[in-house]
């Protein structure tokens, strides 16, 4: 993504926007873990970050797609909420994203 300034240009890198949505996922309420995608790196492990997904479209739209472990007991619906709240604040806010679109999956419940 570049940001264009007054004086030049900023690229920021969808590595950072990752980091940002990182930090997002641990600042909320409900995640347990930032979960697997699937069997195959469940079974074979990965860093939590990877289990995060951002794409950037040719318009410039970011998508970020979650996939969590949730809390038992909490409500997943007001969980997932929160988590999207907090991420496109981060993102827009620190990252200087203008169009985003945060999807939770929720993979398992501890």
């Amino acid at each position: 993504m570049i940001l264009r300034l007054e004086h030049g240009e900023l690229e920021i890198t969808l590595h950072t926007l990752k980091r940002l949505a990182y930090t997002a996922i641990l600042e909320s309420y409900g995640p347990v873990n930032i979960a697997t995608e699937n069997i195959f790196t469940r079974w074979f492990g990965g860093k939590e970050e990877e289990k995060i997904k951002i794409e950037e479209d040719e318009s410039g739209k970011i998508t970020v797609d979650l996939y969590l472990e949730l809390e038992y007991g909490v409500k997943i619906s007001e969980v997932a909420k929160n988590i999207i709240g907090n991420v496109t604040h981060k993102l827009k806010n620190l990252g200087g994203c203008e169009d985003v679109e945060v999807n939770v999956h929720v993979t398992d419940i501890h």
